[in-house]
């Protein structure tokens, strides 16, 4: 389900993206690879098979791992700590302190070293963080780029819709994907740590306008109202041509 905002702060360093609103379902629109087997750094017991060598948890096959996602979305208050990888017998080669690493990461929500690991050929660390945020490492920021893309999309499209007030039996309107391009031009905010206000979205003489407020760490005051000094400008999309652009309330300067 579309969110009222979606909060973002990406590390480039580490390839970490903390963020709110954005729903597992957007995640499984974009990945063309899905990951085939998971440790679940904390998991209940009954979920998955006790691995003995690392003491996690796992999830194995790409059906299984699609049915843990479904039954397991974070956005229903489930904390969900995941790592994917490749091969078990690789996976069986971790050394203890590598798997005390994994611990500490499920832990302080943080790495020691590089988040991503050759015995495990992982591509994500997924974690949940208290007040529904997320935090997840992509081996490729380019996954990520895309998933905001339809994150943004999707929400921008559900909130046309419901200002059309689109009845039953009335197909609703579907509106052009918000390019990657355009996305990456947003990349010296998202470093700071932006909050998508969806929410406060108007249309003016047929364009939309959705507010971007800066936030940067401010966790606690992401469900508050924004002052005017902390909006960095409109994400816009022109419905006749169908054309995506951000228009600036402040300059954007390099990080």
């Amino acid at each position: 389900m579309p969110s009222e905002a979606t909060y973002v702060h990406l590390d480039t360093i580490t390839n970490a993206v903390l963020s709110k609103g954005i729903t597992m379902n957007e995640y499984k629109d974009v990945v063309k690879k899905p990951p085939k087997n998971i440790l679940l750094l904390t998991a209940p017991k009954g979920i998955g098979e006790y691995d003995s060598h690392t003491g996690f948890r796992m999830v194995r096959g790409l059906a299984k791992v699609q049915e843990y996602f479904d039954q397991n979305q974070p956005t229903n208050g489930v904390h969900s700590n995941w790592i994917d990888f490749e091969s078990i017998e690789l996976m069986r080669q971790l050394t203890p302190i590598e798997i005390s690493e994994l611990l500490y990461i499920a832990h302080a929500h943080t790495h020691l070293h590089s988040p991503f690991y050759y015995k495990l050929q992982n591509n994500f660390i997924h974690l949940t963080l208290p007040k529904g945020m997320t935090k997840v490492y992509y081996r490729k920021l380019e996954q990520f780029y895309s998933i905001l893309s339809v994150n943004i999309t999707n929400n921008v499209e559900k909130k046309i819709n419901d200002k059309k007030n689109v009845f039953l039996f009335k197909k609703a309107k579907k509106i052009a994907r918000m390019p990657i391009s355009d996305v990456k031009e947003l990349l010296p905010l998202l470093r700071e740590g932006v909050l998508f206000s969806f929410e406060n979205m108007k249309c003016n003489q047929g364009i939309y306008e959705i507010p971007v407020y800066l936030t940067e760490d401010r966790m606690k005051s992401l469900n508050k109202n924004f002052l005017e000094k902390d909006l960095m400008g409109h994400i816009c999309l022109d419905e006749k041509d169908q054309k995506w652009f951000f228009k600036e309330e402040s300059s954007l300067q390099p990080i």
